[in-house]
Parts: structure tokens; C-alpha cells; sequence
């Protein structure tokens, strides 16, 4: 999926709708496409139900936030889910970071020591529990349901989501591979790092040509 894919120049355009119109895509989150009200024009858009769940998703933005162009900010190397809910972990404090958290408590275990407990472990299971969630082939489902809420708490503390990346990664979750899951977690358990190193560019270039397969895959089943 390119940036010459039409759905992707959808979420680039979206700044341009009414308000009228993302105010529909917001209500219609988690809701199959047939059963929306006021989204018909999507249908012109893509056919695809994991495309629709993402423009709903980029709709929980603010419309002040969205004509400003923020729902489409791309963060490099850090913009899955699993590096957004990992840095709104962080915020709500240090020991909550998982990428340390975790880490301690194996040390904990090692050394026979009792593991100590966050202070609200619940941010960090809602994580375990969104990998393992449901994606419907009609774009419903528990993923979409519990995406709509973690994605609402993220725009609310203005933790950048990367749109086009979940794009992406929606189209793919079905995947038997569960690739995505894998790099949403990876992204969530490791520390933040504003350097890349070799092997990170390489693991991109590893997932971008995956998710290439993963669209042949799809739009050959689509057919």
C-alpha cells in the first residue's frame, strides 16, 4: 500500500471534509459500513471493511486537529499503537514505563525476590489484551471495539498516532503470521530511542516488504 493507494490519499484528504462528515465517521467507529449513517461516500473510497475502521479511528481526532493535518503526522520508526499506548504508559509515570517495568520484575524473579506491581497494571493488560482481540471480516469485532478506546485516550493526552501506519497494519491483521501483533508489541516493550540503528532500518524494510505481500494477498482474495 502506497501513498498512490486511493484510500491513503483519502486519509491525506481528510482535513478538507465538513465537519458534518468527520462527525459521522466518528460516531460510525466499530460499526459495520451498512449499518453507519451519513458515510455512503466511503463506498467511492475502498470496499475494504479494515479501511473503513481506520478512517473512523483518524475521525476520533478533533476536527481542529484534522483541518490542522495532525490526524495524518507521520513519527518515524515509532508510530504503531504499541509505541503510542508505551509512551502514554510513561506519562502517567516512570514506573510504569513497560520497557523498564518488565524488566525489573524478571530481575525480581531472579533473584527470588517478590516481582513488584505497578501502580495500575489495568494500562498494561488493556495492552495483552488488544493483541489478542478479534478482527471481523465486516471491520467489527473486539479489536475494533477496544481500538475505539485506546485510540480515544491517546488523541485526548495528544499521543501521536501514526494513521497511515494503521492502516496498514489493520489490513494485516488477520494475518496468520500475526506480524502485526508482533511489531505492535515489539514497539510497546522496547525503550524509546530517537537514533535507528541498522538492524531496526533492516526489521522496516523486512515489514514493509511483508505488508507488500500481505496487500497482494488481500486484493487477490478481494477479487
Amino acid at each position: 500500500m502506497s501513498n498512490d493507494d486511493p484510500f491513503i490519499r483519502y486519509l491525506y484528504s481528510l482535513k478538507h471534509q465538513d465537519t458534518g462528515t468527520l462527525a459521522a465517521l466518528r460516531r460510525a467507529c466499530g460499526q459495520r459500513f451498512a449499518e453507519s449513517r451519513n458515510c455512503q461516500d466511503f463506498a467511492s473510497v475502498s470496499t475494504r471493511p479494515a479501511d473503513f475502521l481506520t478512517a473512523t479511528l483518524a475521525a476520533q481526532y478533533s476536527a481542529a486537529q484534522i483541518q490542522g493535518g495532525k490526524h495524518h503526522t507521520t513519527y518515524k520508526g515509532r508510530g504503531s499503537i504499541g509505541a503510542a499506548w508505551a509512551r502514554y504508559c510513561r506519562e502517567r509515570g516512570p514506573e510504569q514505563d513497560p520497557a523498564t517495568f518488565y524488566r525489573r520484575r524478571q530481575d525480581a524473579l531472579t533473584r527470588g525476590q517478590d516481582p513488584a506491581r505497578p501502580p495500575s497494571i489495568s494500562i498494561h493488560e488493556r495492552f495483552r489484551t488488544l493483541l489478542d482481540a478479534e478482527l471481523e471480516l465486516d471491520g467489527t469485532g473486539e479489536l475494533a471495539y477496544r481500538l475505539r478506546g485506546l485510540v480515544r485516550m491517546l488523541v485526548a493526552e495528544d499521543i501521536p498516532i501514526d494513521v497511515i501506519q494503521l492502516a496498514h497494519d489493520l489490513r494485516g491483521w488477520r494475518a496468520e503470521s500475526r506480524y502485526v501483533q508482533e511489531r505492535w508489541a515489539k514497539a510497546f516493550y522496547s525503550p524509546p530511542s530517537s537514533g535507528k540503528s541498522a538492524k531496526e532500518a533492516s526489521d522496516e524494510q523486512d515489514e514493509t516488504e511483508e505488508l507488500e505481500t500481505q496487500d497482494q494477498e488481500e486484493d487477490g482474495n478481494a477479487d
